[in-house]
């Protein structure tokens, strides 16, 4: 009987020792620091239980902690749950989650967040959640190319404004360079 037993507590106890390892990999002080309401912390452990890094994955859970850095006008954490809204993770899905995304997308894009300004590109060009306007897509991919924090975030926005340079003329263009060109960001949303 007891050989039949064995690999059943064998299994309960890789299971505990994993959820262990798993809990370890959190760090206490980001859960504090995020409890207390660092906008920073909060977003990064949104992020974790978004990616399940050090904690079980739950987009619900990673919605919480992203919202509410979001709401204190933090931008990456505004760019996190405009992707959350898009992807239809943690959150309802309905017909206005595109809406909910570009909404996000616009306030981290205009503080300068690049990779919120790429997403509020593509939401423009394929008319998700807000009017299809192609001018305005070139001007903010255009925007992201600049505030690119990676050089491979800057080649694939790059490629991309080819893409749409592509279908549009060059009236179009320098329209929508203009508008770059005249564009600042915003201080607090």
């Amino acid at each position: 009987m007891l050989p039949a037993v064995r690999p059943v507590v064998l299994a309960a106890v890789a299971l505990v020792a994993s959820a262990v390892s798993a809990s370890a990999q959190l760090p206490e002080e980001l859960t504090a620091r995020a409890e207390q309401g660092d906008p920073a912390a909060q977003n990064e452990l949104g992020s974790r239980y978004y990616a399940g890094r050090g904690v079980e994955q739950d987009d619900a859970e990673a919605v919480i902690w992203i919202r509410r850095s979001a709401e204190q006008g933090y931008p990456p954490a505004q760019y996190n749950l405009g992707l959350m809204y898009f992807r239809d993770r943690g959150v309802e899905a309905d017909e206005g989650n595109d809406a909910e995304a570009a909404r996000w997308y616009r306030l981290a894009a205009e503080r300068g967040y690049g990779p919120a300004q790429a997403g509020l590109a593509y939401m423009y060009e394929y008319g998700a959640g807000i009017e299809k306007d192609e001018i305005a897509a070139y001007m903010w991919i255009d925007l992201a190319v600049g505030n690119a924090a990676t050089e491979i975030s800057r080649r694939i926005f790059s490629g991309k404004r080819d893409e749409l340079a592509d279908r549009l003329t060059d009236e179009q263009i320098a329209e929508a360079e203009r508008r770059a060109a005249q564009w600042t960001p915003t201080g607090e949303s």
